[in-house]
């Protein structure tokens, strides 16, 4: 298959304030060698000069610092979520490719296109897509995720249930915004580069090649190209392929991440892509996919499960 309180610290104008208000009391409550109307004059300039340090107290207190911009893969990340988790929802336009191809034979490849529903305060996720093969067979396919368990249906087949930690499910989803949170994990590795008019914007890549797939699979970073090809492999093996993990390469890899800074670093599209070698009969088979996902704006609605889903 195509697949984040302080107290806040009493301000030290407070402080000052209460000691500029004790002193006017005593002054009040003092005794005066003078008349009534002397100590009526006395009381009111005391009042004035009370409210004048007042005022000076209030005026002089610190301003809040500005947040400092980020600069570092991680601190985009950061804003990147905040910006995220402060919508109920964002809806999302999929788009991905995936082939295996041998040298002098016709490639065997699928095309899929989907629309995801993702909210974010409950987590779950909405994604009504086609599958498109090469042979122009198409399938509609529906996922749900939520409280923790994904949901599939393909085509008129039964729905099919499980935990997102069951690689066989989590293949069929395709969730920006927890590929956004698992980024973090090893965003120390991209590289930070500005685009878009004046560079206002943020681009954040990742990218790795040579390595075998045995090695690969302690990579963070390469974790969800594993699991993606996993299936791809799984079928290959059926149908003779004896390359072990050690002989099957990663040729490429980028994840790349697209930040709006105008909105806050909010995430204006995802792509991942990647393509193993796997040697057989003296050449290679080429696997490789690509995924797409590009920020549709906010979404407001819900997410439920059909009944049939239950």
């Amino acid at each position: 298959m195509l697949s984040g309180t302080r107290r806040p610290l009493r301000p030290s104008g407070l402080h000052a304030l209460g000691a500029v208000l004790a002193a006017a009391a005593v002054a009040v409550s003092g005794c005066s060698p003078h008349d009534g109307k002397g100590a009526s004059a006395e009381r009111s300039a005391t009042a004035k000069a009370g409210a004048a340090r007042s005022e000076s107290t209030r005026t002089s207190r610190p301003t809040p610092k500005p947040v400092p911009p980020p600069r570092t893969a991680a601190q985009f990340v950061a804003r990147a979520r905040q910006a995220v988790g402060a919508e109920k929802g964002w809806t999302f336009a999929l788009r991905g490719s995936e082939s295996a191809v041998m040298q002098g034979q016709a490639p065997s490849s699928a095309t899929y296109a989907a629309t995801v529903h993702r909210t974010t305060a409950p987590a779950a996720l909405q994604q009504n897509g086609t599958i498109t093969t090469s042979k122009g067979e198409r399938k509609p396919e529906v996922v749900y995720v939520v409280g923790g368990t994904c949901y599939v249906k393909e085509g008129a087949e039964a729905w099919k249930k499980g935990p997102l930690s069951d690689p066989d499910i989590a293949d069929d989803v395709e969730d920006p915004v927890a590929e956004l949170d698992a980024f973090g994990a090893y965003a120390k590795s991209a590289t930070v580069s500005r685009t878009g008019t004046g560079g206002g914007d943020i681009r954040l890549q990742v990218a790795a090649s040579g390595w075998q797939l045995s090695a690969a699979r302690s990579r963070p970073a390469l974790k969800r190209a594993v699991r993606e090809v996993g299936p791809t492999l799984a079928q290959l093996r059926k149908a003779g392929v004896t390359a072990t993990d050690g002989q099957i390469t990663l040729k490429s890899f980028t994840e790349t991440w697209e930040l709006d800074a105008e909105h806050g670093y909010l995430p204006a599209s995802h792509r991942y892509a990647f393509t193993f070698l796997v040697p057989f009969q003296g050449g290679d088979i080429t696997v490789s996919q690509e995924v797409r996902a590009d920020n549709r704006g906010v979404f407001n609605g819900s997410v439920a499960l059909p009944s049939g889903a239950q």
